[in-house]
């Protein structure tokens, strides 16, 4: 090996030595919000017109969400056992259509709401992609990607996650499943110790259909994302 290519070599070295740790960013944000405390617990919350009640305990979780709607008074219940949804006392047949819509409907509203801690869960695979500027502060950027697994869902899914370098909190993330999503936090409130986050919800402009989601931070700086809904939290209980 000549002395250049030996140059290159330890200039590669160092420079993967220095790039920060992806999984450690993310512990370090979990602890910023306290969500150990999540891990074996029982966490209720209205989220619009649905009351959740969610269960985690090792390896063990039971979801719960209740609503009425025209049909009648709707039971959801999502668990280690699979899905189910029960009507006025009573159990549906569901074909898998329905029951693939109502799980991953029910299962979305839990995991955005335990962000960051379910980034520790086993099926996902982090990737360090650098640093980056929003509104003067800067993050660390993350891609979040998955191995395929039945708890996984749908493994082709890819998500991003902006961390402020200074106190790890989880300021913006983004993703494209049913549309490209820009989420930046409106409020946090505590209970029993967690921090818990509201979010704006951002579309793409009607300009631009062409911009991928892991770039969205600076369509976000930019002022050019359409602001879709608010993603508020109500009533909290941790158990």
């Amino acid at each position: 090996m000549n002395r250049l290519s030996y140059l290159i070599l330890m200039l590669f070295i160092i420079s993967g030595c220095n790039e920060p740790d992806a999984r450690k960013i993310v512990d370090k944000s979990i602890a910023f919000y306290n969500m150990d405390k999540l891990t074996n617990s029982t966490l209720e919350f209205t989220f619009r017109t649905a009351r959740f009640k969610v269960m985690q305990n090792g390896g063990q979780f039971n979801y719960e969400r209740f609503f009425s709607d025209s049909t009648g008074n709707v039971h959801d219940i999502l668990s280690n056992d699979g899905f189910k949804r029960i009507l006025d006392g009573k159990e549906l047949k569901l074909d898998q259509k329905d029951t693939d819509k109502y799980r991953q409907s029910l299962n979305a509203v839990v995991y955005f709401l335990y962000l960051p801690l379910k980034l520790n869960d086993a099926s996902v695979v982090k990737k360090y992609i650098g640093k980056s500027q929003i509104k003067g502060k800067t993050y660390h950027k993350i891609e979040i990607s998955f191995e395929k697994s039945k708890e996984a869902g749908d493994h082709s899914d890819v998500f991003y996650y902006w961390f402020d370098i200074e106190d790890y909190s989880m300021d913006h993330f983004a993703y494209s499943s049913g549309g490209n999503r820009f989420r930046d936090v409106l409020r946090t409130q505590e209970v029993g110790g967690v921090i818990f986050q509201d979010y704006v919800n951002y579309q793409m402009p009607l300009d631009d259909s062409v911009t991928t989601v892991d770039k969205y931070d600076s369509l976000y700086e930019a002022g050019r994302l359409r602001v879709l809904s608010q993603i508020e939290l109500k009533d909290i209980v941790l158990k």
